[in-house]
């Protein structure tokens, strides 16, 4: 039965007054608001300008049949389930009511199994029709809550890219404000890691991800930035890249980033001590494995020999290399130049 404190208004479509009658003060001692009507036109008025929670509609009518005010409604059927009422020989109109919109059909039958027919099928359409617009609305604030968050995340993305942006530029400054070589080399290298950093932040303000990043993308601003920022004695090194479309992960594109930092630096530094040339970077999307390369013809590296600088960079590169489960390997082909490739499986980048 129908709750009483609910009491659906019910459109009852139906030109035998008699059965109206009846069918008003069955459906009413069942909970039911009936709203009457006796003809397609009055019908349509009343559900167009009236609260209609649900319809029961006669198919033989004065001025038409059901189908017609199928019809008019259209796509409101969708919000207002309506029952469509047929007689027992009538099974292809109730099959074409049903294509046309209406959520169920009773045969009308002069026994006393009528009423109880429609009203189960009224109680039914209702219940689904209430649980298809809590889900509508339950999506609607799902919706809502994912916008929010991605706004919240975005802007969260954009206060910490520029927050880093900010002491990387002090960086800067201290910078070109000391003499001392070392430490400038130092404090550069320090901005270098910052901006790796930044950059990642910016990239996911900038995109339309806000979950992951692109590492096209991401690592292409990142070597551009370092070219231009890096402090070198020897001209002209050039850095050209060819970079695979790869999403992932915030934290292992920071990783990515630290690693590519340290790599660039060094051949920066230490690549062509005498003359310039070139440095290229590649990131390939291989079968079931992303590779991160960077190579160079300089003057190759020793893996045995100790660190020319401080050591944290190797360090730097070890750690986020573990972090996203990445083989680090340091080849020194025949002809010269130094190989550095990172390697890690597409399964851990998700």
């Amino acid at each position: 039965m129908i709750d009483p404190e609910a009491r659906p208004r019910l459109l009852y479509i139906e030109d035998d007054e008699a059965l109206a009658v009846l069918a008003r003060r069955t459906l009413s001692r069942q909970g039911f608001e009936v709203v009457p009507a006796d003809t397609v036109a009055s019908g349509l008025a009343r559900f167009r300008n009236e609260v209609i929670d649900a319809v029961v509609l006669d198919h033989y009518l004065p001025d038409g049949v059901g189908m017609d005010f199928l019809h008019d409604v259209g796509s409101c059927a969708e919000q207002v389930p309506i029952v469509y009422v047929t007689a027992s020989d009538e099974a292809k109109v109730a099959i074409e009511a049903l294509t046309g919109g209406a959520a169920d059909y009773v045969v009308k039958t002069v026994g006393e199994e009528f009423f109880p027919l429609l009203i189960a099928a009224l109680e039914k359409v209702l219940k689904t029709s209430r649980l298809r617009r809590d889900k509508e609305k339950s999506d609607r604030l799902l919706v809502d809550a994912k916008e929010r968050a991605e706004l919240m995340l975005a802007e969260m993305n954009h206060r910490i890219a520029n927050s880093l942006s900010l002491v990387s530029a002090m960086i800067r400054m201290q910078v070109q404000a000391v003499q001392d070589e070392k430490t400038r080399e130092a404090l550069a290298e320090t901005q270098s890691r910052i901006s790796a950093v930044a950059e990642v932040h910016r990239s996911l303000y900038t995109s339309n991800e806000v979950a992951e990043v692109d590492l096209n993308n991401y690592l292409g601003s990142l070597i551009v930035s370092i070219e231009s920022g890096a402090l070198r004695s020897q001209e002209p090194i050039t850095i050209t890249h060819a970079l695979d479309r790869v999403l992932v992960s915030a934290d292992k594109a920071v990783a990515l980033g630290v690693i590519l930092t340290e790599v660039l630096t060094n051949a920066l530094k230490y690549a062509y001590p005498e003359n310039g040339g070139e440095i290229r970077v590649e990131l390939c999307d291989e079968l079931e494995s992303l590779v991160l390369v960077v190579r160079d013809n300089g003057v190759g590296h020793d893996p045995a020999s100790k660190p020319r600088g401080t050591g944290l960079g190797s360090k730097l590169i070890k750690a986020m290399a573990a972090n996203i489960y990445a083989d680090v390997v340091h080849l020194t082909p025949k002809g010269g130049g130094t190989i550095v490739s990172v390697r890690w499986s597409k399964a851990s980048s998700a």
